[in-house]
């Protein structure tokens, strides 16, 4: 099976800030970059800390599940969601990612480039077929390419 994948651009929300522009093309190449991972992939997001997504990719043909306006509030609630844990550090650890798994997908939710500097907190938000192995998926592909992005992610 051949893939071809489809970009979402949202780098005019910072055009007032030349530095995100950079670096949401930068965030694009690595959403396309996990897409290429693996087949099962759906799509690639990155949200910032307030939860606004500023770079996306989607498996090409892609029939998608939600509007691009769902998908947005899905992002917010993601990123809600990651932060509440964060709460929970000091006893249990941060959190290496989270996996949900729902009747037409599966969803993962992975903290990625963080600094001191909560601006620069990220999430990676990924969605998989049904039948995916999600967890092999994410330790053996996905996180060693944040692992080697990392300096483009903050």
């Amino acid at each position: 099976m051949s893939m071809q994948v489809t970009s979402v651009n949202f780098s005019h929300f910072y055009s007032s800030k030349s530095r995100y522009i950079g670096m949401s093309t930068n965030l694009e190449n690595i959403c396309r970059e996990i897409l290429r991972t693996d087949t099962s992939i759906r799509f690639s997001g990155i949200a910032n800390h307030l939860g606004s997504l500023v770079a996306t990719a989607q498996r090409d043909n892609l029939v998608p599940l939600m509007t691009k306006d769902e998908t947005s509030k899905y992002a917010l609630q993601a990123v809600l969601r990651a932060a509440i844990r964060e709460d929970f550090e000091s006893k249990i650890g941060t959190l290496e990612y989270s996996i949900g798994k729902y009747k037409k997908l599966i969803r993962a939710t992975v903290p990625i480039g963080f600094s001191d500097n909560n601006e620069n907190k990220r999430y990676l938000l990924l969605s998989l077929d049904v039948n995916a192995d999600a967890t092999s998926i994410l330790e053996d592909k996905v996180l060693p390419l944040i692992t080697a992005n990392e300096k483009n992610l903050i």
